[in-house]
């Protein structure tokens, strides 16, 4: 049975610093997600995931609870993916297509044709699409999409990782949308 992390935290503190590696192993793939979708770069983004897990590490004494776990982990995520940012802000950095976030977990997924080499190519051309989409977004709307859309979360979750009120979150997520809607209509 899956401990809590609250547990983990907890024991964590006690000194029994191997219970962070559950923490890691259980949200270093969605922390990933979130990063990538900031930074666009397959690279940054692994190191991003790694700094986030160490500072969380070394902060972790510093986590009161008052919030869920991930919520704390995927606000230092997004402080960390925006400061990376904007220390490259003047490079041009080229978008990748990361096949590891393109799974379709769905059970009716009809995996003949997904696996059609046309299909295939357009579903990469699609992804490819929404990635440069991405990038025209603000930094504040593609981290409200990618945790909406990509991740699942409400809009209060949004709202407490982000630090902004849920009509803020609602905004950014209308505004991204209709930007994103302009990029991929004519691969629909």
């Amino acid at each position: 049975m899956p401990r809590e992390d609250s547990e983990l935290v907890r024991s964590c503190l006690e000194g029994n610093i191997d219970d962070f590696r559950g923490l890691v192993e259980k949200y270093q793939q969605r922390i990933y997600i979130v990063i990538y979708g900031i930074v666009l770069n397959r690279e940054q983004a692994r190191d991003l995931t790694q700094e986030v897990f160490l500072k969380a590490y070394r902060s972790l004494e510093k986590f009161k609870g008052n919030s869920q776990f991930y919520t704390w982990l995927y606000r230092i995520a997004f402080n960390l993916s925006l400061d990376a940012k904007r220390k490259i802000a003047n490079r041009v950095q080229q978008v990748e297509y990361d096949d590891s976030l393109s799974v379709d977990n769905s059970e009716n997924h009809d995996r003949s044709r997904a696996l059609r080499p046309d299909r295939v190519a357009l579903r990469k051309e699609l992804y490819k699409k929404i990635l440069e989409g991405l990038e025209t977004l603000s930094d504040e709307q593609r981290t409200a999409i990618i945790l909406r859309e990509w991740e699942g979360h409400s809009y209060e979750e949004i709202s407490k990782i982000m630090d902004c009120s849920t009509g803020t979150v609602m905004s950014r997520l209308h505004y991204a949308r209709e930007k994103l809607k302009k990029e991929i209509i004519p691969y629909l």
